[in-house]
């Protein structure tokens, strides 16, 4: 046996996520990692996601009507789940878990003659939570030392006002002890 496996060891990285949420855009953010490896080429993965985003605009039409929208996402995951050490240097893992996503939005129209409005104004806001099933695979590369890299991809469908599908990825640098 090789001597990474001769000991219990723990590995924590921290690095980049990013994801695409289905018609909106990208929203980025954190991603933590704790591995627990002991004599056994199966060990655990625990792994914690932050990602947040914003989106605006405005503008007049040609009947000088002004809009303004708004909008901000929230998303978080907890996940764990087994990785499987090929080798010294490589181990692949797939995590299952939960995801909460928030949603709130803001939307004006103003209008100077107030066609459909007594007061010539509308404004709204709306605001959603999705609390979702989400998984992530990856890998992990032991490239040497006590280093430690995982790239991996994350995936869910948050319910906010339909289903929208929730894709990105994580990179991270970690430390093994």
């Amino acid at each position: 046996m090789s001597g990474s496996r001769l000991a219990d060891n723990h590995t924590l990285s921290a690095g980049y996520a990013q994801s695409k949420v289905q018609d909106f855009k990208n929203i980025k953010g954190v991603n933590l990692q704790y591995r627990y490896e002991w004599d056994y080429p199966v060990s655990v993965v625990g792994s914690f996601s932050y990602m947040k985003g914003d989106w605006a605009d405005s503008h007049r039409d040609e009947a000088d009507d002004f809009y303004r929208q708004q909008a901000d996402i929230k998303y978080y995951s907890f996940l764990a789940g087994p990785a499987y050490r090929l080798n010294d240097y490589i181990s692949f893992y797939g995590l299952v878990g939960i995801s909460h996503t928030k949603a709130k939005g803001d939307y004006e129209w103003r209008n100077s003659v107030g066609a459909d409005e007594s007061d010539g104004y509308l404004s709204e806001s709306v605001s959603k939570k999705s609390t979702d099933f989400a998984y992530a695979a990856g890998v992990i590369i032991n490239p040497w030392g006590n280093m430690s890299v995982n790239v991996g991809y994350e995936g869910t469908k948050a319910d906010i006002y339909g289903k929208h599908s929730v894709n990105g990825f994580t990179v991270g640098v970690g430390y093994r002890f």
